[in-house]
């Protein structure tokens, strides 16, 4: 007969009491019934046990005798009756899918590879981010992240999926942003997948983690959305150039007064503006430009100067330096813009030397 600890003995003791004064004597007493099993009643348990099952993925079933060499799942013993709780099919809730995230990320802020180890079962695969090496063992994933924690990695999730695969299976998968606090806060941004399983003394462990560097590049991305506002003005056509800003876009443009909030007053800009025929340029004048970083997952601000090279009214052309700020967001797969703010150089009125 399994017993527990006198811990447990007296709270369970404790539930009894409980039960009789609500009506419940019959409930622990019967052959055929036990008792609700406790959030209480399974901690106990789990901290006697060395076990990490949850109270909710239990369904009581009376039983005579002893139920200690009973398989999958509890017995409790109390009051002078054995009762077995037998495991049932239980989806993890997504909070608890999360849950092993955080503290996956726990683990990482430790800087200790051990205890990161500790929350991949024995037969895990890695396939991480930074390595070519396909990690099936303890010590190879031990060995990646002895090389990966001293960047002081915290990861932050973007954008997430919870899939439920089998009783016992559970998958979460999606887009991780990683922060690098021991090396300038640098931000990295990456794929994964977790296959989650519950081992047999009910702990959720990762027997499968994919992790991949995102394949297209991002900084690029912004960049090309640039290139292809530049293209949109070669076209002469402003309704083109207005379809490449954000339905709540916003332009303070160089040379207008007015800001422009809405898509036709975008628009009614470039009708003007184009007709100078403009084409512009990314200068590198400083060093610094462009300037794309990432505020956020799919927001990106590229600033800096450019030259655009302008049509006189006499037919002649020239060429005029300002300063730029795009913001982006991405729609789809799309980058957009929504804001955008040209200037004029203050100390040299945007003249350029030819």
């Amino acid at each position: 007969m399994t017993r527990l600890t006198v811990a447990l003995a007296v709270g369970l003791l404790l539930l009894a009491v409980t039960a009789n004064a609500a009506g419940g004597r019959e409930l622990l007493q019967s052959n055929k019934n036990c008792p609700a099993l406790s959030a209480n009643a399974v901690e106990s348990y789990n901290k006697a046990k060395g076990t990490f099952f949850e109270s909710d993925c239990f369904e009581p079933v009376g039983t005579k005798g002893s139920c200690g060499t009973k398989a999958g799942g509890l017995c409790i013993y109390s009051n002078g009756l054995s009762c077995f709780y037998r495991a049932r099919p239980c989806k993890p809730t997504d909070s608890q899918v999360l849950g092993l995230f955080a503290a996956w990320n726990a683990a990482l802020k430790t800087l200790d590879s051990q205890t990161v180890a500790n929350m991949y079962a024995p037969t895990a695969v890695l396939l991480p981010t930074v390595s070519n090496q396909y990690r099936t063992t303890r010590d190879e994933i031990i060995d990646y992240f002895d090389h990966f924690l001293p960047k002081g990695p915290q990861g932050a999730l973007d954008k997430y999926e919870i899939r439920h695969l089998a009783d016992g299976v559970v998958q979460l998968l999606g887009i991780y942003t990683f922060t690098m606090t021991l090396q300038g806060n640098a931000k990295v941004q990456a794929r994964f997948s977790y296959t989650y399983a519950r081992q047999a003394n009910g702990k959720w462990l990762i027997v499968e983690h994919h992790s991949s560097a995102m394949p297209e590049n991002e900084a690029q991305l912004v960049m090309d959305a640039f290139a292809q506002w530049n293209a949109a003005l070669a076209t002469k056509n402003a309704s083109k150039v207005a379809s490449l800003y954000a339905p709540t876009a916003v332009l303070l443009p160089t040379v207008s007064d007015k800001v422009r909030n809405t898509p036709a007053e975008i628009e009614d800009y470039f009708v003007s503006f184009l007709k100078k025929e403009p084409q512009g340029v990314i200068d590198n004048i400083d060093g610094t430009s462009p300037n794309v970083r990432f505020l956020a997952p799919d927001v990106a601000v590229n600033s800096g100067t450019y030259v655009f090279t302008l049509k006189n009214d006499d037919g002649s052309r020239s060429k005029v330096r300002a300063r730029y700020t795009y913001v982006y967001k991405k729609y789809g797969g799309k980058y957009l813009i929504e804001d955008h703010h040209s200037s004029v150089m203050p100390e040299t009125a945007g003249k350029v030397d030819e």
